[in-house]
Formats: structure tokens, C-alpha cells, sequence
């Protein structure tokens, strides 16, 4: 937050008529020395602020050297430009009965003395002034003079702060196409210097370190109100109106209020840094995704923090057609949605179009789990898997494998943007999650990989941590979680064991992970074992012997899930049952 100063320094006068000074600058034995002005600076415009009557303005100089023994009073002294200091308009005692170097006179004092001048309300008068030293004996005028010019009031409006949002270089994020998201600005009110002029106020925006505004907004009901509520679409299409087209980049701006009463515009004390980056989202819909062609359902793409304007997704296609979407709706509707396609018009493939452009489906004629990737920026497409040039299905690449990505482990895919593994490993193997088989990361069709900033997963630009295993030498079971694809998550844990839990097997504990039965890894994440089951209790799945251990849930339809939920039902007739464990499909079965 920075500091706004309209005026360097501010002076006040106050006019009277007074006679000629006699003054006598020879050397005598109560002589002074000389003295200079501090402030106002030369060449100071002040304008009264009619809302401010109280404020005090300091007019400064330094002392003149006393003779033998009587120190000087002062006078400040002032006259029309032009005119002669020797015969001033204007002669006024310093604080303290002229002792100190000082004079300290309200915006009040000055206008009423103006007027009492015939100046004119707003009008301006241009003046000259110093300070006169008077030991009795000698009297001495500073070594300059000064200019000053003096508006007398007419309008006004006090001084006031802006609250929200603070200054921050933490950017914050528009959705492009939302006219139900909003950036609130907030500020204090300002009181107008005349009832008869109420204060309006207007929200400026500028370049970082510029003075020029790339745009304004009046505030709320029409400028009346101490706030301005701007729509993530105002703010981003009045961004675009100005030149700023490139919306996966960060605009870094400052903004400030005015409020204006009368002729009076009055500028907020501070101005706030304000970074925006406009997160512009692309969706994925169509036939061949697991959203059908219902826009609601689309489904939100990763937005690749490498490469500008660029999204991708990991997603299971059935054979048929998909396109892009900029909204959750097709064009023509509320939000003005744009979608994205094959380029028509004898494009070559992979070259993207718009609706307005002219396109078609993209089609899918091979089922199978897929990488998409859509550039934007470059109006390109990519659909890749692992039989088309190697990207495609998420994989390990690490220590346990020799850091070899044409060896990739390659997950199974559970559901969009989620993976798991089952590998063995050795105690401090490290790995990332990749899904190519070369480390060439170049291009937006090249393999990503995936590493640690810190704790968090992200995707590798080449200088992310590995992910470190640090238990027990052997199996290891490992997630990649991508449903928030703003928050990558991952999990790493044992894979010894797999135990089932519960109060519906005979002759079994209840609820006693160290006593349960242990299942059997029949290998690529299955699990068997066949128990006596007590008929209509509940078990659950635990990859180990306490309480605390990863464990899956109920996910309902015969699906697991892993991150809470409720128990299995164990069948309503009680026997011999064999239960199947498949991570990798996430499905169990009771048979």
C-alpha cells in the first residue's frame, strides 16, 4: 500500500492591510544574520479543501542569528506576484507571539481572509511571501522569497481510506465467462465540503507503477455508494476492451478511488496492488466421455502451468466424438460460451476451431484410457495413449525401475484424473509419477511428470523432490489423485497385507485388525480369500494390523472407495463365501 500526496507541502496566509516596514538592513550592534525559507516550496499550488476547514498548514523558515542581546521576532509577509515585499499586503506574527520560526494557520483562516479580499470562491491568487526579522533594532528579510498560488474554496471532500481488496501480489483468479463471481471493492466514505454537492465515487485501475488508468467503474447505485461489486466477466471483458487479450497471462495492477463532489475530485489516501489472472477453464464433453454430450456434465480440464493456454486430462473414451467447452453451457446461452473442435474447412487434424470459426466432433474410434490435450493459444488438440507414441496412461518412473522412462510402470486407471499401483520397493526408493517413456517434456504433446514443491504434488518442470518411500522393503501401493485439478494428491503406503475387518465373519474377533484374517495377493491389485460370513453384518478392507491403516469402503454398485464411507454388507444368508479385492478395477465381489 503506498501513500498518495496531491500536495508536497501546504501553506496558509492570512491577509490584513498593513503599513510599509522601515526596514534597515546596516550592520549595527544588535545586527542579525541571515535566514532562509523551508515551507512552503517555491512554487507550491494549494487548493482549499472546502471539507477540511480545520486543517493546519505550517509555514517554516530558519532562525536569523541575534545581535548582542535581544533576539528577533518574526512576521511572514506576502503580496500579490509581481508586487514588492517592501510594501506587503499580508504581515503576520510567527506562533508564540512571533518567537518561534513558524507560522501555523487553518484552510479556514486563509479562504476567509481571501474573501475578505474579493477573491472569488474557487478562484486563484497568485502571491509572493517571506519572512520579515524584527530585533527593534534591525529588521531583516529572509535571503529569498517564494511563490505560492492559493485557491479559495468552492467544493470539496475529505481525505478517506480504501479497504478491500488489500494491496497483494498474490493473484487473484477470474473466472472469465462468470456474471455471478465478483471482486468487491470497499472504501471509506468521504464527506462532501457543500450538502448541496454529494460525493459520487468512481474505482480507477492502472498499470503497475503507471499513472495512466487502463479503465474506471463507478461505484454501486450509480456512484453513490462506498463500494463497486464488479462481475468476473466486467472485469475481464474491460480488460480485453483495453488491449489485454491474452487471459492466461497475470495483469499486475494498482487501483484507487476518487470521489468527486462539485468541481472536486478527491483521491483515496492509498492505492493497492491488485494482480489478476484471469483462470479461464476449459471443459471436456461429448459421446465418448464419461459426460455424454450434457454440458452440466462436462468435465473440468487441468490447466498446465508450463505452457500458456494449455489443459489436458486423463479420461477413459469409448468410441464416438467430443469437443471443448469455455462454460458449462453451449454457445448462445447466458455466459456466452465458445466451443472447441476439429477445424473444418480442410484444416489439417489436430487444428482447433471455434463455433464461430467452424468445426466438427473430434472423433474416438478406439476405446481406451486417453491423455487430451487442447493448447488454446495455438489453436491446437492432441489425443494421445499409450499404442499412439507412448503418452497417454499414468505410470511410475523411479529407483525401484532404474529411473527408465521407456519402462514406465504404468498405473491402472480407476476414474478421471486417478491412477493406482501396486509395485515393490526398497526402503528410500524415490520416484514421479510420468506418463510418457522419454524424460522430453518440451512441447505440450511431450510426457509430464510429476514431483514434490515441498509436500505438494505438482506437475515437473525438472527440478521437483522425488517421492520417497520410507518403509519396509516389498510391496507398495501408490495413488495418483487428480479430482481436484488444482490440488494434485497422492498416497503411499504398505502393500504387505490386506486384512478384512468387521463383526460379520465367524469364529473372527470383531472389529480386532491384529486378530482378522489376511487376504491373498493373487497380484495386479487382487486380493482373494474365502471365510465363513455371519449373514446382513458389516465388514471393511485394512492394508494392515491396527487401526490408522489405508483401508477402502463402501463406494455402493460393488466399487471401493478410499477416502471414507460406509462398511460392506455381508450377504443376508450366512456360509462360505469367497471375496475378490480388485484395486486396480476398484471393484469387490462376494460370491
Amino acid at each position: 500500500m503506498k501513500k498518495l500526496l496531491s500536495i508536497a507541502f501546504l501553506a496558509t496566509l492570512f491577509i490584513a492591510g498593513c503599513k510599509k516596514p522601515d526596514f534597515n538592513n546596516d550592520v549595527t550592534g544588535e545586527g542579525l544574520g541571515e535566514f532562509q525559507l523551508r515551507t512552503p516550496a517555491n512554487a507550491t499550488n494549494l487548493v482549499l479543501n472546502a471539507a477540511t476547514p480545520n486543517t493546519l498548514v505550517d509555514i517554516t523558515w530558519t532562525a536569523a542569528k541575534p545581535g548582542l542581546n535581544t533576539a528577533p521576532s518574526y512576521s511572514w509577509v506576502a503580496a500579490p506576484r509581481g508586487g514588492d515585499l517592501n510594501n506587503p499586503l499580508v504581515s503576520v506574527p510567527a506562533n508564540n507571539s512571533g518567537k518561534d520560526t513558524k507560522l501555523t494557520l487553518t484552510f479556514k483562516q486563509i479562504d476567509d481572509v481571501l474573501k475578505s479580499k474579493g477573491i472569488a470562491d474557487g478562484a486563484k491568487a497568485d502571491l509572493i511571501w517571506s519572512v520579515l526579522a524584527d530585533n527593534g533594532t534591525t529588521k531583516v528579510l529572509a535571503t529569498e522569497s517564494f511563490n505560492i498560488s492559493i485557491t479559495r474554496m468552492r467544493d470539496g471532500a475529505s481525505p478517506f481510506d480504501i479497504y478491500a481488496p488489500v494491496s497483494s501480489t498474490a493473484t487473484v483468479e477470474l473466472d472469465p465467462g462468470s456474471t455471478t463471481n465478483n471482486v468487491n471493492f470497499r472504501w471509506q466514505r468521504s464527506t462532501p465540503g457543500s450538502t448541496a454537492n454529494p460525493v459520487r465515487y468512481r474505482v480507477f485501475f492502472y498499470p503497475e507503477g503507471s499513472n495512466t488508468p487502463i479503465f474506471s467503474v463507478a461505484s454501486n447505485n450509480a456512484g453513490v455508494d462506498t463500494f463497486a461489486v464488479i462481475s468476473h466477466k466486467q472485469m475481464s471483458d474491460s480488460l480485453r476492451a483495453k488491449g489485454y487479450t491474452n487471459e492466461s497471462e497475470v495483469v499486475k495492477m494498482e487501483w484507487r478511488a476518487q470521489a468527486v463532489s462539485g468541481t472536486w475530485a478527491q483521491w483515496s489516501n492509498y492505492t493497492n496492488k491488485l494482480y489478476i489472472l484471469r483462470d479461464v477453464k476449459i471443459y471436456l464433453v461429448g459421446g465418448a466421455t464419461p459426460a455424454d454430450w450434457t454440458p452440466a456434465n462436462a468435465i473440468q480440464m487441468i490447466k498446465d502451468t508450463r505452457f500458456s493456454g494449455t489443459y489436458w486430462i486423463y479420461v477413459t473414451l469409448k468410441t464416438g466424438g467430443f469437443k471443448f467447452l469455455n462454460q458449462r453451457e453451449w454457445p448462445g446461452g447466458p455466459l456466452n460460451a465458445t466451443d472447441y473442435g476439429q477445424r473444418t474447412g480442410g484444416a489439417a487434424a489436430g487444428t482447433l476451431g471455434t463455433n464461430a470459426q467452424g468445426n466438427t466432433d473430434i472423433s474416438v474410434s478406439t476405446p481406451g484410457v486417453y491423455r487430451i490435450t487442447v493448447d488454446i493459444n495455438n489453436m491446437k488438440w492432441y489425443l494421445q495413449n499409450v499404442a499412439n507414441g507412448g503418452v497417454g496412461m499414468l505410470g511410475m518412473v523411479g529407483g525401484f525401475q532404474g529411473w527408465n522412462p521407456s519402462a514406465n510402470a504404468r498405473m491402472s486407471y480407476l476414474d478421471v484424473n486417478k491412477f493406482i499401483n501396486i509395485v515393490n520397493m526398497s526402503t528410500g526408493d524415490g520416484f514421479k509419477f510420468h506418463d510418457g517413456a522419454e524424460w522430453n517434456n518440451s512441447a505440450p504433446d511431450k510426457p509430464r511428470w510429476y514431483g514434490l514443491d515441498g509436500t505438494q504434488l505438482k506437475e515437473d518442470g525438472g527440478s521437483l523432490n522425488d517421492i520417497k518411500w520410507t518403509g519396509a522393503n516389498g510391496r507398495v501401493r501408490v495413488i495418483f489423485d487428480g479430482t481436484d485439478v488444482k490440488n494434485f494428491q497422492y498416497q503411499i503406503n504398505s502393500g504387505s497385507e490386506m486384512r478384512v475387518v468387521g463383526d460379520g465373519m465367524a469364529g473372527v474377533n470383531a472389529w480386532d485388525p491384529g486378530s482378522s484374517p489376511q487376504m491373498t495377493y493373487a497380484g495386479n491389485g487382487v486380493w482373494t480369500i474365502t471365510l465363513n460370513l455371519v449373514g446382513g453384518k458389516d465388514i471393511k478392507f485394512l492394508a494392515g494390523n491396527a487401526w490408522g491403516a489405508f483401508d477402502y469402503e463402501d463406494a455402493g454398485g460393488g466399487k471401493i472407495k478410499w477416502d471414507g464411507g460406509p462398511n460392506f454388507k455381508t450377504p443376508a444368508t450366512s456360509g462360505s463365501y469367497t471375496i475378490t479385492l480388485n484395486e486396480f478395477a476398484g471393484t469387490v465381489t462376494i460370491n
